[in-house]
């Protein structure tokens, strides 16, 4: 740095506090103007308290350095920390979760019963569904385990070859290429970074341990206030919801829809299936607003719409619950209609699907997946108990918390 370098620094530095720089500690001509040019330098190069300046003499310039790249050393110390933290998580999950040996035993009871005659009649439909539901529960966790376990022992054995063979040759052995180093770092990084994300979203998963959060979803999407802009509205929450199905995992149906006048949808009616469906999505029920520049607007004014989003648990596991919970028929109006759609003469020529109202709370069911209009029916039924239970809960947990 040449003689001036650092009266122009100091003055740079001071340009940037509310207070004046100090002008007087510049005397010759040129060390003047380096300083004008440090004063006009634009606030954004300034990085807040983390940010540092560097001086060129050969410029004539100051300027703010970039952040350097994270060195290998660095990273390595980051993926080091990384694994502490998920190695520590996994030891905390797998002490909370039943040995793995008795899930095994577990699995091996069920597949016998799932393999005799009499499993797969229809009088043992309900049991049938809660051995399946408990067999895909228990091969998940123990699926996910062997993953822990490998994901574990990737990440240990490559920091293990990163630090034995980093320093050159040990027994003969030649030392680490750069190549080699960086492939067994990036190995490294993302068998640790796979075996903290998934030990995080199982604590999420421990968390969903309420009575319907086991049951799949149902999302009603209904447009409100503000015409075709809801419609459109609507189209978008659909999208949303069905592209994060597919990153969770989950399979999401259209069982059901209306068309807008002119773009987007009136209603849409979804079946959400997976691990904990119902609990993932029960915070999505209410009302979803939306406030943009409308492109269906031709002034371009900024309009505000809305979407309902009711979400209900489609079926109940528990046959005590539904048993036990019996709605009487004078509270019930039931309608048919025909179905439409694809399934041939039948479902345009006949009545087969169904609609429940419940009278008191005014919910309203609507079946069209069968081409019977008795299983419709039944399955319309099922759905109504389930969302009048699910409201039951709520009304419940709701009262204990006043």
């Amino acid at each position: 740095v040449a003689s001036f370098g650092r009266q122009a620094v100091t003055l740079a530095f001071n340009s940037f506090h509310p207070r004046a720089a100090r002008l007087s500690t510049i005397s010759t001509k040129r060390q003047l103007s380096i300083a004008t040019n440090c004063i006009l330098l634009p606030r954004t190069l300034r990085h807040g308290n983390t940010g540092y300046y560097s001086f060129h003499a050969s410029s004539s310039s100051l300027f703010a350095s970039d952040t350097k790249a994270p060195t290998y050393n660095q990273e390595l110390l980051d993926g080091k920390r990384q694994l502490e933290e998920a190695v520590a998580l996994f030891a905390k999950n797998t002490a909370s979760t039943t040995p793995i040996h008795q899930l095994k035993e577990a699995i091996a009871d069920l597949a016998k019963e799932q393999s005799e005659p009499s499993f797969w009649e229809e009088e043992n439909s309900s049991r049938a569904s809660q051995v399946n539901t408990q067999f895909s529960a228990f091969t998940r966790l123990v699926t996910r385990l062997d993953n822990w376990e490998k994901w574990q022992g990737d990440a240990q054995a490559a920091l293990e070859m990163i630090t034995s063979m980093n320093g050159g040759d040990v027994d003969g052995v030649p030392g680490l290429s750069t190549e080699e180093r960086e492939m067994l770092l990036e190995e490294f990084k993302e068998s640790s970074r796979l075996l903290l994300e998934d030990n995080q979203r199982y604590e999420l998963d421990l968390l969903l341990s309420g009575p319907f959060d086991q049951s799949p979803a149902r999302v009603v999407l209904t447009a409100g206030a503000g015409g075709t802009e809801a419609n459109d509205w609507v189209s978008d929450l659909k999208r949303m919801y069905e592209r994060h199905c597919e990153t969770m995992g989950f399979t999401c149906v259209t069982e059901d829809f209306q068309v807008g006048d002119t773009v987007g949808y009136k209603s849409v009616d979804m079946l959400i299936t997976g691990p904990n469906a119902y609990g993932w999505f029960q915070g999505e029920k209410g009302a979803h607003r939306l406030v943009r520049l409308s492109p269906f607007n031709a002034n371009n004014k900024r309009q505000t719409t809305f979407a309902g989003v009711d979400v209900a648990p489609a079926e109940i596991f528990h046959d005590s619950l539904q048993k036990d919970f019996e709605i009487p028929d004078g509270e019930l109006e039931i309608t048919t209609m025909r179905a439409g759609g694809k399934g041939g003469q039948n479902v345009n020529k006949v009545n087969s699907a169904v609609r429940i109202k419940h009278i008191p709370s005014g919910l309203q069911v609507k079946c069209s997946q069968e081409r019977s209009q008795p299983l419709n029916k039944a399955i319309a039924m099922k759905r109504l108990k389930a969302q009048l239970l699910a409201i039951a809960q709520e009304q419940r947990v709701k009262e204990i918390k006043e």
